[in-house]
């Protein structure tokens, strides 16, 4: 539990200072799935595009509320003494608001997977992949 909330605590530092960062290039646009898959029918393309729109807002919506939560973290984390009745629950809340996007993101896949033929699941799945593998520029 205490390396946890060392953790977030450090995260909550390191994330405005990476921010500040200049030359930071832009992040890249996310690619839908749509574009990723070429031979999708029209309805395969409407119900991927309706799972990806829904859980865009939901994710959204989330991240929202995250951000509240780290913008709380933060104001007490600057205040003087003791403030770990008030830290420790927003701590876990922000945990939970975290587990929460990532079974969202995960939902929607598997969603968009029963769309998608298995060819079709290779071919998004070696085309998510590609970026990874692609050699960084300095």
């Amino acid at each position: 539990m205490k390396k946890i909330i060392i953790l977030l605590v450090l995260a909550v530092f390191a994330l405005p200072l990476s921010a500040q960062h200049e030359g930071t290039p832009p992040r890249k646009k996310h690619q839908e799935v749509t574009e990723l898959v070429k031979d999708l029918s029209a309805v395969q393309k409407r119900k991927v595009e309706s799972i990806s729109k829904d859980s865009r807002e939901r994710v959204g919506a989330l991240r929202k509320q995250q951000r509240a939560v780290r913008d709380s973290i933060a104001m007490y984390m600057e205040r003087e003494g003791d403030q770990s009745r008030e830290l420790f629950p927003l701590f876990d809340r922000e945990a939970k608001l975290q587990v929460a996007v990532n079974r969202e993101m995960y939902t929607a896949k598997l969603r968009i997977d029963e769309v998608l033929k298995p060819e079709q699941r290779e071919a998004l799945r070696n085309a998510c992949h590609k970026d990874k593998r692609a050699p960084k520029r300095d």
